[in-house]
């Protein structure tokens, strides 16, 4: 797993759509305009993306 470089975005008034789009490298610009639902990728282990993994 890659570390995320940035600033932790505000819990207070979050960025919209996704919250890690900010600090995500791969982030395009759907990220900003819906907020993904966590889906399972492997079992034990489900993550919220837009992006195919």
């Amino acid at each position: 797993m890659l570390p995320l470089s940035g600033d932790v975005p505000s819990a207070v008034d979050p960025p919209s759509g996704c919250r890690f789009r900010t600090r995500c490298p791969h982030a395009v610009e759907e990220c900003a305009l819906s907020r993904p639902a966590a889906r399972d990728v492997t079992p034990g282990h489900t993550a919220a993306c837009l992006l195919p993994f």
